[in-house]
This record gives C-alpha cells, sequence and structure tokens, in this order.
C-alpha cells in the first residue's frame, strides 16, 4: 500500500484553522457546586445498611482473611493444589 505525501498545502491551513479554541478560565472566585436530592441521600443510606446486614462473617472467618491477605502482600502465601484439586473433583462428582 503506498501513502501519497499531501501535496496541498491549502490543506495543513485549512487544517491548523479548524483546531479549537483553547478552554477558557473561569473568573477568580467561581466555583462548581453538586447537590443531592433528599431521595438520593435517602437511598444512600439505605445502601450502606444493607451492605452492612449482608455482613455475616464471623470474627474467625475475618481473621482467616486477614491472614490470608497478609501472606499474598508478603508473598509467602502457598497454594495448596491438592486441596484445590480435592474440591474440583468432589463437585464434578457431586454435580
Amino acid at each position: 500500500m503506498k501513502i501519497n505525501p499531501i501535496t496541498n498545502p491549502g490543506i495543513l491551513q485549512s487544517y491548523a484553522a479548524s483546531k479549537p479554541a483553547p478552554a477558557k478560565q473561569k473568573p477568580a472566585g467561581s466555583h462548581d457546586e453538586v447537590t443531592f436530592s433528599e431521595e438520593a441521600l435517602s437511598f444512600s443510606k439505605a445502601l450502606e445498611e444493607a451492605r452492612g446486614a449482608i455482613e455475616t462473617r464471623t470474627a474467625e472467618e475475618k481473621k482467616h482473611i486477614a491472614d490470608i491477605k497478609d501472606a499474598v502482600a508478603q508473598g509467602t502465601y502457598r497454594i495448596e493444589s491438592d486441596k484445590i484439586a480435592d474440591k474440583i473433583l468432589e463437585s464434578v462428582l457431586r454435580g
């Protein structure tokens, strides 16, 4: 495939003239503001409460998860492939 060079200098001038103007700066002292409706705030609060209610892990489970996260972060976590294989086979044989 051959790409021909631009031979018409008017094309480049036309392109340069069509560039968007630089963004205008806001006057000093102006600012944007966001407000949320009461309905949105109520929904957000209900969502947080629902997330808290779903948390069903025991303290022991939370500790176990934290220990695994620490081991992964430190690079000392070892995957027990034989246990994983056993669980896979169990699920295949049951289902």
